[in-house]
């Protein structure tokens, strides 16, 4: 009997969240079938129960006009369709694995929002956010060397109605503040803290 490609995603994850737990020095292992926790981990001081979310990797986005790579994770939901809820105590953390990277970022089931979307790593200083905050940064360089607004945005490959805005006093770049995979990988005392 062959298994989905889903479940089998989902169970390498488990297999990975329990390895990175036990190469932090905890004791972990994959709970019963059926329950709302995949992992529990044993810190020493207390059992956590770990939901785990596994992606193969980043997928499109659409952002405005453009499209991003990001990390999707649906976190709140579960089962059949997403039809589910997890009640209150049912899941003490997240765990959310990359399975492209091998890579596991952990976050609490207080911090975690209905979806989360989470920038690769590998492709820092791409998003749109921070391509525009580098343009502005740019222009503002080649105009104090002596460049006009023009000829910075030919230099940048921009249009000169950007450079235009970008001189507008007051102007801010727009920087949104999204967080990368790697703001989510933990060191060992972390879990102490739960």
């Amino acid at each position: 009997m062959r298994i989905s490609n889903e479940l089998q995603k989902g169970k390498a994850g488990e297999y990975l969240v329990c390895a990175d737990l036990i190469l932090k020095g905890f004791v972990a292992f994959i709970s019963e079938q059926g329950l709302p926790y995949d992992v529990v981990l044993d810190t020493g001081k207390r059992l956590l129960k770990i939901q785990v979310k596994t992606s193969l990797g980043p997928r499109k986005v659409p952002q405005r006009s453009m499209e991003s790579q990001m990390y999707i994770f649906n976190i709140k939901r579960h089962g059949k369709n997403n039809q589910k809820r997890y009640a209150d105590g049912e899941v003490d953390l997240f765990a959310l694995v990359c399975l492209s990277t091998r890579k596991i970022g952990y976050l609490t089931n207080a911090d975690m929002p209905e979806t989360i979307n989470i920038r690769a790593d590998e492709l820092k200083g791409s998003y749109y956010d921070e391509k525009g905050v580098a343009d502005y940064q740019k222009a503002m360089a080649l105009m104090s060397s002596g460049m006009n607004q023009s000829q910075a945005a030919r230099e940048i490959g921009i249009s000169p109605a950007s450079v235009n805005r970008m001189c507008v006093k007051g102007f801010k770049p727009f920087l949104t503040g999204a967080r990368y995979f790697s703001d989510f990988v933990r060191d060992p005392e972390w879990f102490y803290g739960i």
